[in-house]
């Protein structure tokens, strides 16, 4: 019997242009088996257990300063637990992920 997955992960709204493209490839960057599924107005962004968004990936990929605050903006919504948000990274994850 395979492994059960639960995805974390969030929803973002395409009109953010590049910083929507520089967010995803931080996640992608930051995180190991990354899916991100085009529903043309909003990109899922999704993630097995947990997900870390960290400000200088998304700023290396972006090339120029980013606040974390700011993807306020551009998240319509996300599944999983936020456990910790602050001015330099963000985790999203189950609080039990073996249930």
């Amino acid at each position: 019997m395979g492994e059960k997955v639960m995805y974390v992960g969030m929803d973002l709204d395409s009109s953010g242009g590049d910083t929507i493209h520089a967010i995803i490839e931080a996640i992608e960057e930051d995180n190991e088996g990354v899916v991100v599924e085009d529903y043309f107005t909003f990109k899922k962004v999704k993630a097995p257990n947990n997900m870390l968004v960290k400000r200088e990936t998304v700023e290396a990929c972006l090339g120029r300063e980013w606040n974390m605050d700011d993807i306020h903006l551009y998240m319509s919504s996300y599944f999983g637990f936020i456990e910790d948000w602050d001015e330099d990274q963000m985790i999203i994850r189950w609080n039990n992920p073996d249930k």
